[in-house]
């Protein structure tokens, strides 16, 4: 009895070890992620944490593979850098950078959605009325648009 809780002991110690192994890893890989990134916005290290707000110290220690990147880190990154591809950054796959469509492209593809959102309102249907319309933009911000329906009979 007492030889298999010694196994099972070391066996949780392995398996503990290339966990930790396979974490080391996932850091380093970050890591490199982020120096690349890095070096395509053409900034050095000290400014890029100043740019997305967080401490030079903080950066430096992700950079080594010391600290493992917080969510507020993420978060302040994508803020400031909305075009990174955040999938590329924590696993590798894809490319670092999205594509961002011009204003055209985006006010082409608003008109086409205010353009099915108008004939589906006029388009008989009993059911479901639109009552609202909330637009969300890059910066993170938003409007919402109330419908006027004079014909909506209230309750």
């Amino acid at each position: 009895m007492e030889l298999e809780d010694k196994n099972l002991l070391k066996g949780k110690e392995e398996l503990s070890i290339e966990n930790k192994q396979s974490d080391n890893n996932l850091n380093e890989d970050f890591a490199e992620r982020l120096k690349i990134l890095i070096d395509m916005k053409g900034l050095q290290p000290s400014r890029f944490a100043d740019e997305i707000g967080v401490q030079r110290s903080g950066l430096s220690h992700i950079i080594t593979g010391r600290n493992k990147p917080s969510v507020d880190f993420l978060q302040k990154l994508i803020q400031k850098y909305a075009d990174i591809n955040v999938n590329w950054l924590l696993t590798g796959i894809g490319e670092p950078i999205v594509e961002q469509k011009n204003d055209d492209e985006i006010l082409e593809k608003n008109l086409e959605t205010s353009t099915e959102i108008e004939q589906r309102k006029t388009a008989p249907n009993k059911e479901k009325e639109i009552e609202r319309i909330l637009v969300f933009y890059t910066d993170k911000t938003f409007e919402v648009f109330h419908l006027f329906n004079p014909y909506k009979l209230k309750n």
